[in-house]
């Protein structure tokens, strides 16, 4: 769950998988005359809006930390659980769709390895006690993972060119994902700005910093825009009072009661009378 504290007494809460459908709803639109549409384009879809499926048991369940007697937020979700939680989804969607499996199975890997070098800035925090069982998962995945690509590429065109398309896909479902929880963890009054990254516009360019600002009225301007033209997209929450609750009973049953609001919000491209703001604050960099 994406948990965030507001300034009205309450906890905004969206749920793991609802941000990744609402994430790969948005991912449809990806592609203009700057940013090419990229191979595998409808797997790559796939694996946006299913990227967190494996987190429905939990969203369902709501986690409880005794010491807080809050709700879990994602970030501190127990390391074990989350490698069971993303390892279920990563099988529920390569059974469905090899390509967007793997994709899946990048992102899962990528966030205990600051996303394969691309996002330095962010890894999750493994336990020295884990790491051994951390470092022997990602092994193995990828060892599994060579003889799913070989089975994908089937040889058609060059191998760099499969390889070179893969992890520019990789890149789309990391700026989607985070691009998704901007507007999941932030109200729309904000004017925060964050700057995500390293997306290629074709497979020959460098990667691109993309920076997202909102406009204070549910709109976000994205600079570079990857879109085909401007998105709306519906973000689906509930809000339970931001108090210590007596048990995992208690906070699950507000959370049952907690009425689903959707807010809309709005993906433009800059303009003359919207452009960045840099007196803006900066935000945090978050997975």
């Amino acid at each position: 769950m994406f948990i965030t504290k507001h300034d009205d007494g309450y906890l905004y809460i969206v749920n793991q998988y609802d941000h990744s459908i609402q994430a790969g709803e948005v991912a449809r639109h990806w592609g203009n005359e700057q940013f090419n549409t990229p191979d595998f384009f409808e797997s790559l879809c796939l694996a946006v809006e299913k990227h967190d499926i494996g987190w429905v048991e939990s969203d369902e369940k709501v986690l409880f930390n005794e010491e807080t007697r809050q709700p879990v937020p994602f970030l501190s979700v127990n390391l074990l659980q989350h490698v069971d939680f993303y390892g279920r989804g990563y099988e529920k969607v390569k059974e469905e769709d090899p390509y967007a499996g793997l994709l899946v199975g990048m992102h899962w890997m990528g966030l205990y390895t600051s996303r394969f070098g691309y996002d330095p800035s962010f890894t999750f925090k493994i336990p020295a006690e884990l790491a051994p069982k951390i470092d022997e998962t990602i092994i193995n995945m990828q060892k599994e993972w060579v003889e799913l690509k070989m089975d994908l590429w089937k040889k058609s065109g060059p191998r760099n060119n499969f390889e070179n398309n893969l992890w520019m896909n990789y890149e789309i479902v990391q700026f989607m994902d985070r691009l998704s929880q901007y507007v999941s963890m932030h109200k729309p009054e904000t004017t925060n700005k964050l700057v995500m990254g390293p997306v290629r516009e074709t497979l020959e360019s460098k990667g691109r910093m993309i920076t997202v600002q909102g406009q204070g009225n549910g709109t976000v301007v994205v600079e570079p825009f990857p879109f085909a033209g401007e998105v709306e997209t519906t973000v689906v929450l509930r809000k339970i009072p931001d108090i210590e609750y007596d048990s995992h009973d208690d906070v699950y049953r507000a959370m049952e009661k907690a009425e689903y609001e959707r807010i809309t919000w709005k993906f433009v491209p800059p303009a003359d009378e919207n452009r960045l703001n840099p007196a803006a604050e900066e935000g945090v960099t978050s997975p």
